[in-house]
């Protein structure tokens, strides 16, 4: 390792998120809620962050509130197991609840998208919950069914626009907070500092922009240089791909580390590297988001400094705020799931998904 990377990771198991943000499309004076203030429990205790542990009795709390009514997914594709979770976590709770339940994929494309969330609309569905694919080009029809009456629940992503104009709530992570978790670790890792390269998933989602602003804003300057920038476009083999590129024009033995904001993306950064006839967490470190178990198993053997959580488990929380909203409770705009910082002093495998 070209430079010394200290063992002293134990100041980071402590670091867990507090309700502190939101997207960069909040208004200032919106206080989001933290998943575990809206479902009455603790983010840390199960995969779900509700007050119900996903995997468990789906319809326990709720009983059969959605018989009758209809809800439909619009996701953004099925193109990693994060979103895979995602969608059968929904799935399970909302037809535990006696619900139906309609998904839409898109495909990775946002016209694709907003066609379904019209079809979706024009299906009759009771409530809507949408996982954004990128920041525009979904207000139009999100609108329609806003002013349909029908209920629209954000999930994971942010859009441009105020809630009640586009939608109910939002229901996301901090995504800031996790790039700066990712930077504290590697500062801590690299006190004396090193060459980065940065893998995105874009300019045109919040998930990515947020993430990497705060990776980027959390670094000493003085003592980090990113090298290189690409876009990984949120697949494995993108991104091994535009590892591969950077490595031949940097060249190993100048880079230190890359952050990927997936892990995933990650995961196919450390097969450029290896393929390069580097050790990833010896000769280069790497860093992501998500809390896959492909990852938390790279953190435990050290090919992966650390992995930041990202819960997909978002049935709990959708189901729980549907609820509330049958029954004419009022909810935040804005609800903050909860997420941890893992590193090899904390990591627990079983975790993943």
């Amino acid at each position: 390792m070209k430079r010394l990377i200290t063992v002293a990771m134990s100041g980071l198991m402590a670091l867990s998120l507090t309700a502190c943000g939101g997207s960069a499309q909040e208004p200032a004076a919106a206080k989001p809620e933290t998943q575990a203030e809206q479902a009455g429990g603790s983010a840390g205790d199960d995969k779900s962050g509700g007050s119900t542990a996903e995997g468990g009795d789906a319809a326990g709390a709720s009983g059969n509130v959605l018989e009758g009514k209809k809800v439909g997914f619009s996701q953004t594709d099925s193109m990693s197991s994060w979103r895979t979770t995602e969608t059968d976590s929904i799935k399970e709770y909302i037809e535990g609840a006696g619900g139906e339940f309609i998904v839409k994929d898109a495909g990775g494309d946002i016209a694709t998208q907003e066609s379904d969330i019209r079809d979706l609309v024009a299906a009759g569905v009771d409530f809507l919950v949408v996982a954004p694919l990128e920041d525009n080009g979904l207000q139009g029809a999100l609108q329609e069914a806003m002013d349909s009456e029908i209920p629209v629940i954000l999930v994971d992503r942010a859009i441009a626009g105020e809630a009640g104009t586009y939608y109910t709530t939002a229901i996301m992570s901090d995504f800031v907070w996790e790039g700066e978790q990712c930077a504290k670790a590697l500062m801590e890792a690299l006190p004396d500092g090193g060459n980065v390269v940065i893998i995105n998933g874009g300019y045109d989602s919040s998930t990515s922009t947020d993430r990497q602003k705060g990776f980027v804003d959390a670094l000493d300057t003085s003592k980090y240089a990113i090298v290189g920038e690409q876009d990984g476009e949120w697949l494995m083999d993108k991104a091994q791909s535009v590892m591969e590129n950077i490595l031949q024009a940097q060249g190993g033995e100048n880079i230190d580390a890359v952050f990927a904001v997936t892990d995933d993306m990650v995961q196919g950064a450390m097969n450029a590297i290896t393929a390069a006839g580097l050790t990833p967490g010896q000769d280069i470190l790497t860093l992501g988001i998500d809390g896959t178990r492909a990852a938390l198993e790279a953190v435990e053997d050290g090919t992966q400094l650390a992995s930041c959580t990202c819960t997909p488990y978002f049935g709990g929380i959708v189901l729980d705020t549907i609820t509330k909203l049958i029954n004419g409770e009022e909810v935040p705009e804005h609800i903050v799931n909860e997420d941890t910082l893992y590193t090899k002093d904390n990591v627990n495998v079983d975790l993943g998904f």
